[in-house]
């Protein structure tokens, strides 16, 4: 059998030399190879036909140069592909495909132009083709997953900057406020509510409360706060946002939950933070109940005015406030369980588990110490006013 002969070393050399100086042919090729076999590089909007072939055209270049001894390894251009098609939305698989489709081109262009001579040269050159490969690929990888790394946090940073803007002061920045409102896709008209949501151990990330609203029809978008949450919520209209969060409300936590008016642009959302954040310093803690603003006139009078509340809570459960800590949890809990129960001591008997002598008997009491009769409804408000004071501001408190 006869045996083919090795290729002299000028005609390696050779080889190799015209194969560096066809370096923009192949490029064109690999381009049209790449861009057929992998649809990630066809739909990358970002990457443009001269990046990639410049990307093509260096890392053969770079690769040619090794191969022939005439330049060191370099991954300057494997590197630089890694990052660019990390920024660009290339996938990781797409670009160690592309690198592999390559070292082919390459092998090809060898086999086909050493006229076919299985040559041990040849068989040599492919163990360094394939090996030149993987360094590339992994030189490309490593800056891939570098730059997806920094791409990752400098998103989250922008998104967090974002939303910061979105639940702040409009008039501070309204420019910002339009980038927010575009890219987290808010419409420009809808059935808008602003949540607030106290910090609790059951209170859920901003992650699953997102996702659990879209379960039920509400898109929403929620910033973490230094006492709780604050969250934007729309829906295509009124009742589908009022029906979904009422579905919602359970799922959200134990803390108090205050709820803003609803509005109808997005141009609302500033004010309708505040709101939100007030309802919340209104609300009772307790999972599934939400403080509506415009539900609790009295108690946003109060916390609006925290002087007077303090001042009226003195001046009307002043002697109440000066019993001894049992008691006075007593009567004050008899006393808003009555007011709870809009006026009926069976109700609140009920409620409070006790007999309904016991709410009479605690009744006088307190009628007794403020000398407020509770059948007079001039007493009763003023009653009403001084237990609000105390519950939200701590009025009295020795």
């Amino acid at each position: 059998m006869a045996v083919i002969p090795d290729i002299a070393p000028t005609t390696r050399t050779d080889l190799l030399h015209d194969l560096r100086d066809s370096v923009d042919g192949l490029a064109d090729e690999l381009v049209a190879r790449i861009v057929s076999a992998e649809q990630d590089y066809a739909d990358a909007s970002l990457l443009t036909p001269e990046q990639l072939r410049s990307a093509c055209r260096d890392n053969l270049a770079s690769m040619l140069a090794n191969l022939d001894g005439t330049a060191p390894v370099r991954l300057e251009s494997a590197r630089a592909a890694g990052r660019m098609k990390a920024e660009q939305g290339v996938s990781l698989a797409a670009l160690l495909h592309a690198f592999r489709l390559g070292g082919r081109l390459i092998w090809e262009e060898l086999t086909a132009r050493s006229d076919g001579h299985a040559s041990q040269w040849l068989l040599d050159m492919a163990a360094q083709v394939w090996a030149l490969v993987d360094v590339y690929s992994d030189a490309a990888a490593d800056a891939y997953r570098e730059a997806a790394d920094t791409r990752a946090r400098e998103d989250a940073e922008a998104s967090r900057r974002l939303v910061r803007t979105l639940f702040a002061n409009h008039a501070l920045n309204p420019a910002g406020v339009a980038d927010a409102v575009r890219a987290f896709r808010i419409p420009e008209r809808g059935a808008f509510l602003v949540v607030s949501v106290g910090d609790s151990a059951s209170c859920p990330s901003a992650d699953v409360l997102r996702s659990g609203l879209r379960g039920v029809g509400i898109e929403s978008v929620w910033d973490t706060e230094v006492d709780g949450r604050i969250g934007l919520l729309w829906a295509s209209s009124e009742s589908a946002l009022e029906s979904a969060l009422e579905a919602a409300l359970g799922e959200i936590g134990a803390g108090p939950v205050g709820v803003s008016r609803g509005f109808g642009r997005p141009g609302g959302i500033g004010e309708a933070v505040e709101q939100a954040r007030q309802s919340r310093r209104c609300a009772l803690d307790g999972a599934g109940v939400a403080t509506r603003y415009d539900s609790v006139p009295v108690p946003l009078l109060v916390i609006r005015q925290p002087d007077a509340g303090q001042l009226a809570a003195r001046q009307v459960l002043g002697p109440l406030l000066a019993l001894p800590a049992d008691e006075q949890h007593n009567l004050l809990t008899t006393l808003e369980a009555w007011f709870a129960a809009r006026g009926s001591t069976t109700a609140a008997a009920a409620k409070l588990h006790y007999h309904r002598n016991t709410v009479l008997y605690r009744l006088r009491r307190i009628q007794d110490l403020t000398g407020r009769d509770f059948s007079d409804p001039v007493h009763a408000a003023e009653l009403y006013v001084g237990l609000c004071a105390h519950r939200l501001l701590g009025a009295g408190r020795e």
